[in-house]
């Protein structure tokens, strides 16, 4: 059995490296469903959605039709520089599933990718710097199933047109299919999710759970141009196969990463919309952010208070002073209080002082006791995460664990 990984075939002037995974599933021998793997969305020269493909196959020497569909349909020259990485083998070395997870969760470079090569004796192929080949390997050590996607792709002629799909037979879809399938329309049901807005050959795309659920909830959806072919991948999307555990000291640039931390400061919008805190931890402190496009997220959020513990799961761009949260799971939340202040006259009483208590304005009667009361709190224990359209396709939405556990 051979496994062959694929990376960075695309860029922002079109093509899809599923697309490219599409063709070869149709003229390959492939073993199961093609996988399409998301790495690190932190890492600022990926492609679109940082995604690299890996499929099994028993073809007789595959390798000169993969080359050839590859670096014939690749965006190469478009500051794109496409891999294939090729491994004989009946399990993946443990080296190369170690490396996928650093691929998700950390900057990895090239060096460490042909070490790996080497070290395996897998077979490599690239066009330009060969960067593509970090992802092409890391795609082989993918070996777990966390959530499908079925996509459908377009005619070439319609690459740079809009895409034409009923409206009404997804809302009629996502009723039907959720939480099976997922992240198909907006939070306030006035956006549709399925289908991306570059001029790639994707025409829509639905997540889910299981295949059947994608497959099924795929034929429901009335497309209004002609489809040129429909392709089915398990993913690792919708896994946290990014998230490491570590503390405030160990962060680096492009990490993803999940830190227990202390509120200390509380939070504020800054121009732009964008939600600041400070937070420490036993190892240092740093300023988080929840963006204003993560919706109900960056809502819930305001709502923190200092000595809040929580924690917080997302990552680091090039400087490691802020952390861009994309999910907080609230540990506790501290009791807010505020003084109770008593009536006299109908009305309630005026400061008498600082400590002095309070004096009626109308009798002038004074009470020297001082009480405070519980305030209700907005944020309780819990996952907070991102709304569907901001939402990062690694990171596990909460009811995909509450839909788990009513099953």
């Amino acid at each position: 059995m051979m496994y062959i990984g694929i990376d960075d075939t695309d860029s922002k002037k079109g093509m899809c490296t599923t697309y490219i995974g599409a063709l070869l599933a149709r003229e390959l021998s492939i073993m199961g469903l093609p996988r399409l793997v998301r790495l690190n969305p932190n890492i600022p020269y990926k492609t679109r959605g940082n995604a690299a493909i890996c499929m099994r196959t028993d073809s007789v020497d595959p390798i000169p039709k993969v080359k050839e569909i590859v670096f014939e349909n690749c965006m190469s020259g478009l500051r794109t520089n496409p891999g294939i990485v090729a491994l004989e083998c009946e399990k993946v070395p443990k080296i190369i599933r170690d490396f996928y997870f650093r691929a998700c969760s950390e900057h990895v470079n090239l060096e460490d990718a042909y070490e790996i090569i080497n070290k395996t004796g897998a077979q490599s192929f690239h066009l330009g710097n060969g960067r593509g080949l970090i992802g092409a390997l890391a795609s082989i050590g993918y070996l777990g199933v966390s959530t499908y996607e079925m996509i459908a792709y377009r005619k070439s002629k319609n690459y740079c047109k809009p895409r034409k799909i009923s409206q009404e037979s997804v809302y009629s879809m996502d009723s039907l299919f959720y939480p099976e399938t997922f992240d198909n329309i907006s939070l306030n049901k006035k956006r549709i999710l399925i289908m991306p807005n570059g001029p790639d050959p994707i025409l829509y795309a639905i997540r889910g759970t299981n295949k059947k659920s994608v497959q099924d909830a795929a034929s429901m959806i009335k497309a209004l141009e002609p489809v040129s072919m429909v392709q089915c991948f398990e993913t690792n999307q919708a896994s946290d196969d990014h998230i490491v555990e570590k503390n405030i000291s160990q962060l680096k640039p492009y990490d993803c990463a999940s830190i227990r931390i202390e509120v200390t400061e509380s939070p504020r919008i800054i121009p732009g919309g964008h939600l600041i805190f400070k937070a420490t931890d036993k190892t240092g402190s740093i300023d988080c952010a929840a963006y204003k496009k993560s919706g109900t997220l960056r809502d819930n959020l305001l709502h923190l208070l200092p000595g809040d513990i929580l924690n917080i799961y997302g990552g680091m761009g090039k400087h490691i002073n802020t952390f861009n949260i994309e999910k907080v799971y609230i540990i506790s939340a501290i009791k807010k209080q505020t003084p109770d202040i008593p009536v006299c006259c109908g009305r309630k009483m005026t400061s008498d002082g600082r400590k002095s208590g309070y004096k009626c304005r109308i009798c002038s009667k004074k009470n020297r006791k001082t009480k405070s009361k519980l305030i209700s709190r907005q944020l309780s224990k819990g996952i907070y995460d991102a709304d569907p359209g901001s939402r990062r396709h690694l990171s596990r939405p909460k009811f995909l664990d509450e839909y788990k556990s009513k099953k």
